[in-house]
């Protein structure tokens, strides 16, 4: 395939005519589609149209994608400004990554990927000359299953996301709601107070009138007709209270719940990005698992016990040990109730697994002490993955 040198403006600020680098037409075209969806935003790929004039407002994202991938397989001026905007962007990760061996992409690959700052990178790898297949295609087979599982994550966040952001938005919506009705509550209690002052005023008037005198029928009614008035706007300034009392309740739990769903969204995240890192590092285990399943027919092992950990993880943690032939049961390292519970799990067990870097330091502690007094085998784990369980399963079994 018929190469071009690329110039452009290096990292630190020189040209570097050195690098021999593919154009994005020279590229396979099924490629296309990965290039456009990770190393260019929506954002970008609409200012592209904008300059040459094919924009459309009413275009979804989907018809952008597709324009884009349908013309970067021949060149044109949009492949070119492709291909020039994608060099400019990247090219510090030119420089930086551009003139390594296969051995060299896949190390740095690896520390990439799981950083998940992939985008700059793959670009290198799409239009290096001289990157064997096998790279490129280990590469490019990582960055579709990403797509896939980033998919998955983003529509589940979204959805949440949009969730919490309506709620915000309704109770921000009854905040000044309750804030204009507190604000007419207190023109209406001011208004009262004015009234019940004029009332109090004529009262007077009336008794002083009235001191040495026997009360008139007529003077009589009119006091009892503003003492009942009085005595209504005094309930209703009391209604008023209460109601504002509630709906201040009702704004600081609505704040409350709202804390704890962003929380809640935090923790999945967390967990997701987790297994993701687990998932990858689990695959070399997975062949050698599988054999050592296979010869073993899971036959029983004995019954193991896994203390701390994430929570999150634990069907992931009763899958690996129950596929290796354990019994399996968890303990989450919480001993608010005492360590009685903790204690009658240490007497089924064979073997127990004890986190270090998830974990209380009593249940630590409990670990030690009473395995040590029931003649029970036990590991201290360093950390809690996946794969740190598996391979050390795995040389227990050997």
């Amino acid at each position: 395939m018929k190469t071009e040198t690329n110039i452009y403006q290096g990292k630190n600020g020189g040209i570097n005519e050195a690098l021999k680098r593919k154009k994005i037409w020279e590229t396979a075209s099924n490629l296309h589609c990965s290039i456009c969806g990770t190393c260019l935003s929506m954002k970008e790929q609409r200012d592209m149209l904008k300059k040459l004039k094919v924009h459309k407002n009413d275009y979804r994202d989907y018809e952008i994608h597709s324009i884009f991938c349908n013309s970067l397989s021949k060149r044109n001026k949009l492949s070119e400004m492709v291909n020039e905007y994608l060099d400019r962007k990247y090219r510090w990760d030119i420089d930086q990554y551009g003139n390594m061996s296969d051995r060299e992409i896949l190390t740095a690959w690896e520390g990439k990927s799981k950083e998940g700052d992939v985008c700059g990178f793959f670009w290198v790898a799409v239009g290096k000359a001289d990157l064997s297949q096998r790279v490129l295609n280990h590469i490019v087979g990582e960055v579709h299953m990403m797509s896939h599982l980033n998919g998955g994550t983003c529509r589940c966040e979204r959805v949440k996301i949009k969730n919490m952001q309506e709620e915000k938005n309704k109770l921000s919506r009854r905040l000044r709601e309750n804030k204009e009705q507190e604000k007419q509550w207190k023109a209406d209690l001011e208004a009262a107070q004015v009234c019940i002052e004029r009332l109090e005023k004529q009262v007077e008037l009336l008794q002083l009138s009235n001191t040495n005198k026997s009360e008139p029928d007529a003077d009589r009614q009119i006091l009892d007709r503003l003492k009942e008035e009085n005595h209504k706007l005094q309930n209703k300034i009391q209604e008023m209270e209460a109601e504002g009392v509630d709906y201040r309740r009702q704004y600081r739990q609505g704040e409350k719940e709202k804390v704890r769903l962003a929380r809640e969204v935090f923790q999945q995240k967390e967990t997701i990005m987790q297994l993701c890192q687990e998932i990858k590092a689990l695959a070399g285990f997975q062949a050698c698992c599988v054999n050592r399943a296979l010869r073993e027919a899971k036959s029983n092992k004995g019954r193991l016990l896994m203390v701390g950990g994430n929570h999150s993880l634990n069907p992931y943690y009763r899958e690996i040990v129950e596929s290796m032939g354990w019994q399996y049961r968890y303990h989450d390292g919480c001993l608010q109730g005492g360590q009685q519970s903790l204690i009658e799990r240490l007497k089924w067990s064979d073997l127990i697994l004890c986190s270090l870097d998830v974990n209380s330091h009593g249940a630590v502690k409990c670990v030690k002490e009473y395995a040590g007094k029931l003649q029970k085998d036990y590991r201290l784990l360093p950390n809690s993955s996946l794969s740190g369980i598996a391979r050390m399963l795995t040389e227990q079994a050997g």
